[in-house]
């Protein structure tokens, strides 16, 4: 099971690629691991299906072009108090063939 996700405001891979170093050089620096993070509103129901293999696909400007394998799945509250979802993944983010 994969999940499949906007890359907002991404132009291409090497972008996306770019950005998602910057930000692990960040995590690093706050002494936290390097692995990639994408924040969003929920998190999956289907967690272990996920887990077991699954990944993400990155959509950017209207076609899927990148993979990152899902690593695992943390819960966060943000400032104003609502609860979050991290999604942890590997540093390894992978160019698919652009489909649509």
């Amino acid at each position: 099971m994969h999940l499949i996700k906007l890359a907002v405001g991404v132009e291409d891979f090497d972008h996306l690629a770019r950005l998602q170093k910057q930000r692990m050089a960040t995590f690093v620096a706050q002494g936290q691991s390097a692995n990639p993070r994408h924040f969003t509103r929920m998190k999956p129901k289907r967690e272990a299906e996920l887990l077991n293999g699954g990944s993400i696909y990155w959509v950017i400007k209207g076609a899927i072009r990148a993979r990152q394998e899902l690593l695992a799945f943390e819960s966060y509250t943000d400032e104003e108090g609502v609860k979050r979802c991290v999604m942890v993944l590997s540093p390894d983010l992978v160019a698919t063939q652009n489909r649509a």
